[in-house]
């Protein structure tokens, strides 16, 4: 099954937009996780408070319309206690289910409503004021020797009315609710026989609520709320579908005043309650309670109190009385219904149980991750089960402001076993492979590794993104994976050629892929190439190559979890330099340095294995290259993740930049160990089109640059050259920065020979 790369917009004004609902203290969190220990809700994949700060942290706005979390929350009020920055978090997730309210409405009242007292108050005033004026116009005979109601208001016409209401309210629900259901379910496809199966899930919740009776907190809440529920769907019912034999005016007692009795009970006495505790109990829960909470409450009350005095009004043959607290009673009741009930307060009544509802029902839908515990634990080894869910390589992760990517979410999913297609195979396609949640790690756990593992059981179970279909079969086909011929690896080092290596020569240039390949239209990392062999050549370093016959080092293959091709090339190439007799191998690339020296077994034990920047630095150190014509420019080195954060490498390539005169360099923001991704490792080379620009590490790092002031990035890797000079390209600022090798920089201030073709590049 092919598996499309999962990208997600990011909305910088997304924490600003959800305050104006409400939340509070949202950039104090330190997503420590004390908030989602202590709920007693958040369990599972159903992660709360914790991930919605994250979502609001990072921007990511299509993940928190995804999110049914903010729906499981009754706030209890625990996590407000055990915030040891003294956050809100149940304030947060109020909020956050206020924001979706609005998101889900159509028509855009709800937002106006929520974030404007005046909106809602208008809206609720000017309703009630259009139903006094409907009776005031349009009413039946007055008869006041005795109550009359269905003489003054006939019955038929209150029924069409509550007919043609509920018809109203319905269709908003429902349009809602689809919008709510496209959110949710958002590429997940469902048989239609899930629905059906689990529309129980949202009848009984909707009925009684009674995953409330499991949060943690005064026991009681939960009761009271089913009380309120059942009174006020009690109401709703009588008044809508039982007004002909609730609207009576035969002073005998009728059974439907039993149930009148209930509704108005049980609505008194517990919005009463309520807000008695909103108003006395601040300390422990509704601490800030909002101007829409305080509303819906007084107006059940004050429903449930004029239709009481009503009754008693018709009970004592008031007449008179009795219409003008009947006409009133409407005037609460109708806009509270039309106002509050798909744009307001009420609507949690219904987006909760059916946010439960689809949860089930996607949980159910979701295909099982392929990963097998025990074959995760082989090849990863243990290590990861000694993760205690710091989310330390979530915070450090540069795929989570770009994708979403959670690596603690995936690895608590792979621990606790319950892992899924989404939630472990989709997003084990993100990483990057770049490190640097291993570099701050406190358990040390190579989250790049246990990736992998997770891409090797994807690729034999047939998992593989379409993204990277094409690369992975030129790697097996051509050797490389960029669709070279493989007959055509030195043709990049035209005019100059490149010897032959034999085992008097110093080194052996095993060249990365990309050099030799390069597909970019600027050409910079075989650019970057030459101005390698050229200083070479100025220092009088003798060196050859094993020409066509060296195939990719597979870091591609080893990455993707590709094991048979990896361990194919791996062979292919040991075999050859083992048979050149090789005692130094000079690479280009820090991919290249990394799987030769880690992963290729054995091989660095009798092959000294460099990169070119540590041969550089130690050529000026030797004086065998001395730069000396001034390059005039600001400078800024971006750390490529495998010859920084994998391979520990960090001073050569400055030292060759402090040795240029006339350079000056600064650093970028993000640097050495803390170094921010350029999106090319992993497979990420292949996967950026599919991301939204300003999605993109790539863009990202070139702002980085451009507020340093810098002119140039230098770097040292073809990924990062390849993927820096993209996103400038894509950004339309050639004219202001630009990108290359510190090779490229060192040639031109020592003096090294550089083709006709790159003479004419530098000149342009």
């Amino acid at each position: 099954m092919d598996v499309e790369p999962n990208n997600h917009r990011i909305d910088p004004g997304l924490a600003r937009e959800v305050q104006a609902y409400g939340a509070r203290e949202m950039d104090i969190c330190m997503q420590c996780g004390a908030c989602s220990a202590s709920c007693p809700l958040s369990q599972g994949s159903d992660s709360f408070p914790r991930k919605i700060y994250r979502y609001l942290q990072l921007g990511l706005r299509d993940k928190l319309l995804s999110s049914v979390e903010p729906w499981l929350c009754y706030y209890c009020g625990e996590c407000n206690l055990s915030c040891p920055r003294g956050a809100e978090p149940a304030e947060t997730m109020m909020a956050t289910r206020r924001w979706l309210t609005a998101q889900y409405d159509w028509t855009g009242l709800a937002k106006r409503f929520y974030t404007s007292e005046k909106w809602e108050l208008g809206a609720l005033g000017g309703f009630g004021l259009f139903i006094i004026l409907l009776f005031t116009l349009f009413h039946g005979p007055i008869i006041t020797d005795h109550v009359s109601v269905n003489t003054f208001a006939p019955v038929l016409w209150i029924e069409i009315g509550d007919l043609t209401m509920a018809f109203i309210l319905t269709a908003f629900l429902l349009s809602n609710a689809f919008r709510m259901h496209h959110f949710i379910m958002a590429g997940t496809k469902v048989p239609l026989r899930l629905y059906t199966q689990e529309l129980k899930t949202f009848v009984l919740h909707f009925l009684t609520q009674k995953r409330w009776s499991k949060c943690g907190g005064d026991p009681s809440r939960w009761l009271k709320h089913l009380l309120l529920v059942t009174g006020y769907l009690t109401m709703m019912s009588l008044i809508i579908v039982f007004i002909r034999w609730f609207q009576v005016d035969d002073s005998s007692w009728h059974f439907s005043a039993l149930f009148g009795y209930y509704a108005t009970g049980t609505i008194m006495g517990v919005t009463g309650e309520m807000m008695y505790s909103r108003y006395k109990q601040k300390e422990l829960m509704h601490r800030y309670s909002e101007f829409s909470d305080w509303l819906f409450l007084i107006l059940l009350f004050s429903t449930a109190f004029t239709g009481m005095v009503m009754h008693l009004f018709r009970l004592a043959d008031w007449a008179l009385a009795t219409y003008i607290i009947y006409v009133i009673h409407l005037a609460i009741a109708v806009p509270m219904l039309m106002i509050e009930v798909p744009f307001g307060k009420w609507s949690h009544l219904f987006y909760r149980p059916l946010a439960i509802f689809l949860s089930k029902i996607r949980e159910k839908a979701i295909q099982p991750s392929v990963t097998d515990f025990e074959e995760t634990k082989k090849r990863a080894k243990e290590t990861f089960l000694t993760c205690m869910q710091c989310g330390t390589c979530t915070s450090v992760c540069p795929q989570g402001s770009a994708s979403g990517l959670s690596p603690r979410l995936v690895l608590r999913a792979l621990s606790l076993e319950t892992g899924n297609k989404e939630n472990v195979d989709t997003a084990a396609w993100q990483c990057l492979t770049c490190n640097n949640c291993l570099e701050h790690c406190p358990r040390g756990i190579d989250m790049a590794g246990l990736l992998t593992a997770v891409r090797a059981q994807d690729v034999l179970a047939h998992n593989l993104p379409i993204h990277l279909q094409t690369p992975l079969k030129s790697l097996d086909t051509n050797g490389n994976p960029w669709e070279g011929n493989a007959e055509e690896r030195t043709a990049w080092t035209q005019p100059q050629g490149l010897p032959a290596y034999t085992p008097d020569k110093d080194y052996c240039l095993f060249t990365c892929c990309t050099t030799a390949y390069d597909t970019d239209p600027g050409q910079g990392s075989s650019k970057a190439g030459r101005a390698l062999l050229g200083l070479l050549q100025t220092a009088h370093v003798s060196y050859g190559s094993m020409g066509n016959k060296d195939r990719c080092c597979g870091d591609l293959a080893r990455t993707t979890g590709s094991d048979d091709l990896f361990n194919a090339l791996r062979k292919l190439n040991t075999q050859a330099l083992v048979e050149a007799s090789v005692s130094q191998l000079l690479v280009n690339s820090p991919h290249c340095l990394q799987t030769f020296t880690l992963h290729y077994q054995g091989l660095a034990e009798k092959i000294s294995i460099t990169h070119h920047t540590q041969v550089l630095a130690d050529l000026i150190r030797e004086k065998r290259l001395i730069p000396h014509k001034e390059v005039h420019a600001r400078v800024t080195f971006h750390d490529p993740c495998y010859l920084g954060r994998h391979a520990g490498i960090y001073d050569a390539p400055r030292m060759i930049l402090d040795s240029i005169p006339g350079i000056s360099r600064v650093e970028m923001n993000h640097t050495r160990e803390n170094s921010l991704c350029c999106g090319g490792g992993g497979g990420g080379a292949w996967m950026q089109g599919g991301c939204a620009p300003q999605q993109r590490l790539s863009h990202m790092r070139i702002k980085e640059a451009l507020d340093t002031g810098a002119g140039i990035i230098a770097t040292a890797c073809p990924y990062c050259i390849r993927m820096l000079n993209q996103a400038i390209r894509e950004m339309g600022i050639q004219e202001q920065i630009r990108v290359c090798d510190v090779a490229e920089l060192l040639a031109e201030s020592v003096g090294a020979a550089l083709t006709n073709s790159d003479q004419e590049k530098d000149h342009v």
